[in-house]
């Protein structure tokens, strides 16, 4: 139980009373500080035996997104015999910095009562809502005691993602992506086919009548094999490399491309520049790497070329805030030979520098990499969709020029 602002300064008042009385020898001010005591008192009494049997259930969305209202549901119940009194309900969020705050009509008996509020997300991370607390009152407002009716709850605020293209083919070796299934043979041209199961809506035209009477089952041939390459996304999280607002682009640019990458179902990992790998393989991979994103910050450490000796990929996504020489060099020595890279930067530096920065740190590429530089104050997805098509469009055998 509380004394409220209002309650305090009663209790000045009925100090300075009796000290008035005291100096001034008037019995009117002893007999004032006298009823404001006993008024005091009174209000006291009146919160403590206050019973509040009330019960509450928060209903909140779990995991949200930046730009993305959050709502959360709130439902209370009397679960006494008698009427409630008028109660001032407050749900805490991000820290008590902020705060819901009702007042709750009185509940009959069994009645419940619902009400919402939107929590804000105009930043990634980790949020505390609650506890729920309601507090009561008397009639005065000198004095107040709060209930807890709900625990604290965390709230996942995921990065802003973009609606991106999927990314291209860079490069590297084929692969299919249905090996288990597919048995190679070779036709009596001397040709190799790889031979499957017939799957519903296939050319009946393509079974292949020999390995069907050998397997005693349909197959068909299948004349070339396509499994896209396994990607590494490296998300260099070096505060040396950014500032705040490059690292906020870099981080939803990692999401953007997980995103694109987990709908294109293509097979990738992501990993920071400190070794660390994000998410958790399994149905929840995105998800468990929303989450990662949602609360990684700045790392201290200075040096890349650790994190990936003895790596090797297929292709590297390689996301950082203002490109290095030396770190293009140990990103592009990662890459297995005939493979491809990407080079995403965040940072708001100048772009004939990072032209001429790029175009050195990648000359000795046989393959031109796929490069997005990205201003903190432009689109993410308009960068990143006209640099694949750029891409796409120029001779990949020389380096691209990075606009």
């Amino acid at each position: 139980m509380n004394i409220t602002r209002r309650g305090w300064s009663f209790v000045g008042a009925t100090a300075g009373l009796f000290a008035g009385g005291r100096l001034l020898g008037l019995p009117q001010l002893w007999i004032l500080a006298t009823a404001t005591l006993a008024l005091l008192l009174i209000a006291l009494a009146w919160t403590n035996s206050r019973r509040v049997p009330i019960g509450a259930d928060r209903h909140p969305t779990e995991r949200l997104q930046v730009g993305v209202e959050g709502r959360v549901d709130l439902v209370v119940r009397n679960q006494g015999d008698n009427v409630t009194p008028t109660l001032a309900l407050t749900d805490a969020f991000d820290q008590g910095r902020r705060s819901a705050r009702f007042l709750l009509a009185p509940l009959g008996a069994g009645d419940v009562a619902r009400a919402a509020y939107r929590i804000p997300t105009d930043r990634r991370g980790r949020f505390e809502l609650g506890p729920l607390t309601a507090t009561v009152g008397d009639p005065f407002g000198l004095t107040e005691r709060g209930t807890e009716l709900a625990p604290r709850t965390e709230v996942l605020v995921h990065p802003r993602v973009h609606d991106i293209v999927a990314l291209p083919e860079l490069g590297g070796d084929d692969l299919d992506s249905h090996a288990a299934e597919l048995v190679g043979r070779p036709d009596i041209g001397g040709e190799f086919h790889l031979v499957r199961e017939y799957l519903e809506g296939d050319d009946l035209r393509r079974v292949h009548w020999k390995a069907t009477a050998r397997r005693e089952r349909l197959m068909v041939r299948q004349d070339e094999s396509k499994r896209r390459a396994p990607i590494l996304v490296l998300f260099d999280i070096r505060a040396s490399r950014h500032d705040r607002a490059s690292f906020e682009q870099a981080v939803e640019a990692t999401a953007s491309i997980a995103r694109a990458l987990e709908r294109a179902g293509r097979p990738y990992s992501v990993v920071t520049s400190t070794g660390e790998a994000i998410g958790q393989p399994g149905q929840r991979r995105l998800a468990s790497i929303m989450d990662a994103l949602a609360v990684i910050e700045p790392a201290a450490s200075e040096r890349i070329v650790p994190v990936l000796a003895g790596r090797r990929a297929t292709t590297v996504v390689y996301v950082t805030g203002v490109l290095v020489d030396r770190d293009g060099a140990a990103v592009d020595l990662v890459v297995r030979n005939g493979g491809g890279l990407a080079i995403v930067t965040t940072g708001a530096s100048n772009g004939s520098t990072t032209t001429a920065t790029t175009a050195t740190t990648v000359a000795r590429r046989r393959r031109a990499p796929l490069l997005v530089h990205h201003q903190p104050d432009q689109s993410f997805a308009s960068n990143w969709n006209q640099s694949v098509l750029r891409w796409q469009r120029t001779d990949r055998t020389q380096p691209a020029a990075l606009r």
